[in-house]
């Protein structure tokens, strides 16, 4: 059965299939289709439990296999959240297995990426599809990408015009993975309801023309301690508001601290690829994990949240001093005494 991403809300209620299939190449789209199915199924109560696997070409689909035919064993329902990035044989015939291997006590979200019309009438889909629900994840024509930002930058209470909208899509280049994240720091900088005209991007953008947040976000992860300072002094300088760089930090903590989780059950570059990091910031967080452990980095968001508190009004570091030994604790170089080290 074929449902659009924005009729999922109406048709998950309705029943549970044993399957759900998401394909695209629009990788926000399609992570935030995962997580209202996953969201709707773990919620309703008959999943008790999840298991998360990523298959490259060297994955090993007997784990899944395996899986599935214990599974009377259990008592519960269990949520096989499998993530493919690249289609081959292997996947394929792997797929036709589990499509003659469907039951009541299992389900399936499957996560692929873009499927041509040929694939789509291969005996391995369409089995599966008959079983469950198929969600096509479309590209946003570029005429159409300022209403989506637009509409997106509703539910984040802001006011978007069009002109500003028209903007931001040609500055990112339609990546709307990018996109999301400009909201997400306009929200920050302006707070909720505000209204976004065209001269407040222009002058935003102006603003960062020197050096940006992100410019600041690669030295940190390679651990250029001399370029992360000189950066952050001058973002500070320009008058960038605290609160946009306490999120980047936490940012790429909270990154770093979930792909130190998930590389306990599969290797760094799957724990990347589960966290949509791009191919080519692999190396970024490469080098960052590196350097770091979990004593580390629970040290680093033990600090964030005093320089959040300060930054809310209470008490807590000066800013400028604790921003620079946030940026020294990310590079790899722990401060020898901070407000953490006071008993």
């Amino acid at each position: 059965m074929k449902v659009r991403a924005d009729q999922l809300g109406n048709t998950l209620p309705k029943q549970r299939h044993p399957i759900y299939i998401i394909a695209g190449d629009e990788v926000l789209l399609c992570q935030e289709a995962a997580d209202t199915i996953r969201q709707h199924l773990m919620g309703s109560g008959d999943i008790e439990e999840r298991l998360r696997f990523i298959a490259d070409n060297q994955f090993d689909w007997q784990d899944v296999i395996q899986e599935t035919q214990s599974l009377s064993l259990f008592s519960s329902c269990r949520l096989f959240d499998i993530q493919i990035e690249k289609m081959g044989e292997k996947h394929t015939k792997a797929l036709t297995q589990l499509a003659q291997e469907l039951s009541q006590d299992q389900v399936i979200l499957l996560t692929l990426p873009k499927l041509d019309m040929r694939a789509q009438k291969s005996k391995w889909f369409t089995s599966l599809e008959k079983q469950g629900v198929f969600v096509q994840i479309w590209p946003i024509d570029a005429n159409r990408l300022p209403q989506w930002l637009q509409q997106r930058a509703n539910t984040y209470s802001l006011n978007l015009s069009r002109e500003a909208a028209t903007l931001l899509c040609e500055r990112n280049e339609g990546n709307l993975l990018a996109l999301a994240q400009e909201l997400e720091k306009r929200l920050l900088i302006h707070g909720e309801n505000a209204k976004l005209t065209l001269d407040m991007i222009v002058d935003s953008v102006a603003d960062s023309s020197r050096y940006s947040v992100y410019d600041l976000s690669d030295r940190l992860l390679m651990g250029k301690v001399k370029e992360s300072l000189h950066c952050l002094d001058n973002l500070l300088a320009e008058g960038i508001e605290e609160n946009i760089l306490l999120w980047l930090i936490n940012r790429e903590v909270s990154t770093l601290a979930q792909l130190m989780a998930d590389s306990t059950e599969m290797s760094f570059r799957q724990a990347c690829q589960a966290q949509k990091i791009w191919d080519k910031r692999i190396p970024f967080y490469e080098s960052a994990y590196s350097r770091h452990n979990p004593t580390t980095l629970n040290y680093m968001q033990n600090y964030l949240a005093l320089m959040d508190q300060k930054i809310k009004g209470l008490d807590g570091p000066d800013t400028t001093t604790g921003f620079r030994n946030l940026v020294l604790m990310l590079c790899g170089h722990k401060p020898v005494f901070t407000e953490l080290d006071i008993v």
